[in-house]
């Protein structure tokens, strides 16, 4: 396990914060796939008994992010197929959420996208992976906060978090990076017209194409692994 330390800011439960602080390792890989989570060994990284650590590997359990294996909690291993499936999945729930989102927009969120759709632009040349991933986090949220359906975002947050224990971001590739932009300013543009069926529609094409090059290079390390 790359993660030596758990810092809790102390600002919410020990639970609540372990479970974040996992999360985030889980999705950066500091904790690798199959690697078993040890309630006594993260008890002592974070300087907490083994009562909020339960309760914490609980809530990534329901994340769909680590998996009882029998001898205790591991994180998951997607199969391709796995994650074809959930990327069938994301592709039709993001659809979904950009026609609400076009139905009931509202103009500060117009503005809010807008803005990050601009940093975007500011950024493609000079921010790393990390930054451009969280900007298209940003943007993308942004869109179902406007949607108003609390169910759609948390399924939303969850699916996005085990695709993307799948393996580097889509992001990493400088093609796709100048077509994600001129997407998503297809985007803002409908759902600032409120033009639901084409808001479904560009948010399914934007999807589809980012989940067939993270399949394809999934397919591919497996491939290269055997």
């Amino acid at each position: 396990m790359a993660l030596t330390s758990i810092t809790l800011p102390g600002r919410h439960s020990r639970a609540r914060e372990l479970y974040e602080a996992l999360r985030e390792a889980i999705l950066d890989g500091q904790v690798e796939a199959g690697e078993r989570l040890v309630e006594e060994q993260i008890a002592g990284m974070a300087s907490v008994s083994r009562t909020p650590v339960r309760e914490a590997i609980r809530r990534l359990e329901a994340d769909g992010l680590v998996e009882d294996s029998g001898s205790g909690a591991v994180a998951i291993t997607l199969s391709v197929d796995e994650l074809a499936e959930m990327c069938e999945v994301r592709e039709a729930l993001e659809g979904v959420v950009c026609r609400l989102a076009a139905l009931r927009r509202n103009e500060m969120a117009v503005l809010a996208l807008a803005d990050l759709a601009n940093r975007w632009k500011a950024a493609m040349q000079t921010a790393g992976e990390q930054e451009l991933v969280r900007l298209n986090h940003a943007f993308h949220e942004t869109i179902w906060r406007m949607a108003g359906n609390r169910y759609l975002f948390e399924q939303l947050r969850v699916l996005r978090g085990r695709i993307e224990l799948s393996g580097r971001t889509t992001l990493a590739e400088p093609e796709r990076v100048a077509e994600a932009a001129a997407e998503h300013a297809a985007l803002l543009d409908a759902i600032q017209r409120q033009d639901a069926a084409a808001a479904e529609e560009l948010a399914r094409t934007h999807f589809r194409r980012a989940m067939a090059i993270r399949v394809a290079s999934a397919r591919s390390t497996r491939f290269e692994v055997a």
